[in-house]
């Protein structure tokens, strides 16, 4: 049950709760929704399958008995670490953006169209208990399809390599962790921004996916156009991936000062809280 669909059955006594248990309350009736979809679930399955693959072919690699016996498994064993790590990163990134789209999206809208906002506030819950127990159901859904399964491929190469892989590859772990949990909190805020505006799940789905989309496309014409990469501060994806290949070290795709995309992602979420906070208010605004 929505928690916009639960009643007091008596009046609140005692002291407030603490702001992480009210968050957790918020984000416990959330990711219960979430999963009452059977073709969310499965689709949700599926998003971990990059993951799961790379996880598998990296032990492959390194399996001896395994190698020796297939012919030509030696060349394609040497290559897996540096074909797949800089790789799955875009991977994980886009299977979190399309799970983002789906969940983030009803998460505010349906406890506006149902009036129940004004309701949920005026319970023991403030107004950025209420938004980070929202990021936090966002938080949980995209963790085991980004940082998570990255760390663990990490783990699994340093554990199997025999040379000291982690040793030389430190910035590898430190680039997925600071460039998924900047992808994690953007992604989540701007779905919660699009929500709190479009009261119909379905339509802030398309509104959410088709700014993405359309930011991208006007990106690549405006590249074209100016014969610069300034049309890379609209797109999104290039940006988040442009972050973790210079972390890790590796030639960015975008020409544009890594900066900038630093300064494009964190400009988007200080404008989806900016939204966040007048949008979400304990009483209803009548012109």
């Amino acid at each position: 049950m929505a928690l916009r669909d639960r009643a007091l059955s008596r009046p609140e006594v005692g002291p407030p709760y603490p702001p992480v248990r009210a968050s957790l309350v918020v984000a416990r009736y959330g990711l219960m929704d979430v999963f009452t979809s059977r073709i969310f679930l499965a689709f949700y399955v599926l998003c971990l399958m990059p993951s799961i693959s790379a996880l598998i072919a990296i032990y492959l690699s390194h399996s001896s008995a395994l190698v020796e016996q297939i012919p030509g498994m030696q060349e394609w064993a040497a290559k897996v670490p540096e074909w797949i790590f800089p790789r799955l990163f875009g991977w994980q990134a886009m299977p979190a953006l399309l799970v983002a789209v789906i969940a983030a999206p009803p998460l505010i809208a349906a406890d506006l169209s149902h009036n129940a906002l004004t309701l949920i506030l005026a319970r023991p819950v403030a107004r950025t208990e209420y938004i980070l127990g929202k990021v936090l159901i966002l938080v949980v859904l995209l963790s085991p399809l980004t940082w998570i399964p990255a760390l663990l491929c990490c783990t699994l190469e340093a554990m199997l390599d025999k040379a000291p892989w982690v040793a030389v590859d430190l910035r590898v772990p430190v680039a997925y962790l600071v460039g998924h949990w900047l992808w994690l909190l953007v992604i989540s805020l701007y779905g919660l921004a699009v929500s709190s505006r479009v009261r119909y799940a379905a339509l802030a789905r398309g509104v959410m996916l088709a700014s993405v989309l359309i930011a991208s496309g006007t990106g690549v014409i405006l590249n074209q156009l100016t014969r610069t990469s300034a049309g890379d501060l609209l797109r999104l994806p290039r940006a988040i991936e442009a972050i973790f290949m210079t972390l890790n070290g590796a030639p960015s795709p975008s020409a544009l000062p890594v900066v900038f995309n630093w300064m494009s992602l964190l400009a988007l979420a200080i404008l989806s809280l900016w939204i966040l906070n007048r949008r979400l208010r304990a009483c209803e605004e009548v012109a």
